[in-house]
């Protein structure tokens, strides 16, 4: 796991996404075809979120804590692997952002419900870590 995040923040320390770097970064390739399909996850959900000019800030890095925090598990049952990124509220309204980004089974994103305590509570604290940073930031 140690190696997947150190190759997603050289990835989001704006170096360059040249392929034969990540795949001697990752070290084997099971890890590069892991940060490669996790990298296109996040890379696709990014551009959905620009073309409806909705906050798109989630990186690579932010996904992996996301899906280390739920064990790669479905964050709605945890009883099935994770296969999709689900937005817990629409991708218009909040962006792909770390705040609204899951990873999900198809039976459980398909049939959501923004009241999931599991989910909700999970999103709440990171707005509230976001919202700590952003003030440190700005001074």
């Amino acid at each position: 796991m140690r190696i997947l995040f150190r190759v997603a923040q050289w990835i989001g320390d704006g170096n360059r996404r040249i392929v034969e770097k990540i795949r001697e970064l990752a070290e084997t390739e099971e890890n590069y075809m892991i940060i490669m399909r996790e990298l296109d996850r996040v890379t696709g959900q990014i551009v959905q979120a620009r073309k409806r000019q909705a906050p798109a800030t989630l990186t690579l890095t932010d996904w992996f804590v996301t899906l280390e925090d739920f064990h790669w598990k479905c964050a709605y049952c945890q009883a099935k692997p994770f296969q999709i990124m689900c937005h817990a509220f629409p991708l218009a309204e909040k962006g792909t952002t770390p705040e609204n980004c899951v990873p999900a089974c198809y039976a459980c994103c398909r049939y959501k419900k923004a009241g999931n305590m599991r989910v909700s509570a999970y999103l709440a604290a990171k707005a509230h870590k976001h919202a700590e940073k952003e003030p440190a930031a700005s001074s």
